[in-house]
């Protein structure tokens, strides 16, 4: 026998009805109150941005080359220019003076060996000069520390091989001077009988022969009309080039590329004088850029006046490290800050 039950569920439907919709109003007002708590910034013309690594002239020359195109991406040492450099006369001056002291040197060494390889000698040693070891020593600290410098600096194309050369010679010439000034003085009976140089006369005329070289090559370089530089990167990144072009003259600290540090990213937002009081460090951000959806976090506010004395406000948001190598510097950026109301 079957049994009817619409009458027992009619009562079932009649209050469930509304309890659904009770519950659908809470969740929507549930909703509506979360959302108006967490207010969503959303900036659809922020870009990436780098720090700029300025690469700059070192001294008077002719840009002969720019190896490199406007937004090329590049390694760090690869050789992006190439200047002529040119030698002032104080710096062809220079070189002759140490061209020239490498000379004597090298000749006073000599002179000493053909002595002690002609006679026997009846030797009087005195203690050598401590003010002259003082001298010499401070001079070879300075040469280290401009020799030093100079290597680092040619390394990343900051200076002409003439510069390198030159601070290379200046220290092999102070450690021989050093070496002249701790030696014993020496006074001597001289019989004509040969002898066989000594192993530290030898040494010393092998080391100022070097020198001499490196002094006169550095010389003959300065000199000649050979005298080009081959510019580096410093930093891999993106390459900005400037309104110099191959031909023009540079003055030394003129900047003739711009280097957009790949190594160094961020997402830069522009504010209005609104959203600038909204806007703090710490809250929350979703981006997309390049099609990469992205979290970060905003770093620091910016506050400033242009050249033009209009106000610029923009946030700073982070940048995950991990990403750095799959987008490029300038890329557009959709931007959505999370305010805490």
């Amino acid at each position: 026998m079957e049994t009817d039950i619409t009458e027992k569920i009619k009562p079932i439907i009649r209050y469930s009805l509304p309890i659904i919709l009770i519950i659908a109003a809470l969740l929507v007002f549930g909703i509506f109150k979360w959302n108006e708590a967490k207010a969503v910034l959303n900036i659809s013309d922020a870009k990436l941005t780098s720090s700029l690594v300025h690469v700059s002239a070192q001294s008077d020359g002719t840009l002969t080359e720019i190896l490199v195109n406007d937004g090329d991406k590049i390694e760090a040492g690869q050789v992006i220019a190439k200047v002529k450099v040119i030698t002032t006369p104080e710096q062809i001056e220079a070189l002759q003076k140490a061209c020239d002291e490498a000379q004597a040197n090298y000749d006073n060494i000599e002179q000493q060996i053909k002595s002690s390889t002609t006679t026997t000698q009846t030797v009087v040693s005195s203690a050598p000069s401590s003010g002259n070891i003082a001298a010499a020593q401070a001079r070879v600290d300075a040469a280290a520390a401009q020799a030093e410098k100079m290597s680092k600096l040619y390394s990343i194309g900051a200076v002409s091989a003439t510069q390198y050369t030159e601070a290379q010679s200046e220290y092999s010439a102070a450690q021989a001077a050093l070496s002249a000034a701790s030696a014993p003085q020496q006074v001597t009976r001289e019989v004509q009988t040969p002898t066989a140089p000594s192993k530290e006369l030898s040494e010393a005329l092998a080391s100022a022969q070097v020198q001499l070289e490196q002094a006169q090559a550095a010389l003959n370089q300065a000199q000649s009309d050979d005298n080009y530089a081959d510019i580096t990167a410093p930093v891999s990144g993106i390459i900005y080039l400037t309104d110099f072009k191959q031909g023009d003259n540079l003055k030394q600290n003129d900047v003739f590329i711009n280097i957009g540090n790949t190594k160094n990213l961020w997402v830069e937002a522009p504010l209005t004088e609104e959203q600038y009081n909204k806007v703090h460090p710490g809250q929350f951000v979703h981006y997309t850029v390049d099609d990469l959806d992205l979290t970060g976090t905003v770093l620091e506010v910016t506050h400033a006046d242009d050249s033009d004395n209009n106000l610029i406000t923009a946030a700073k948001i982070s940048f995950p490290d991990d990403m750095i190598d799959k987008v490029t510097p300038g890329a557009d950026v959709t931007v959505q800050i999370t305010l805490d109301k």
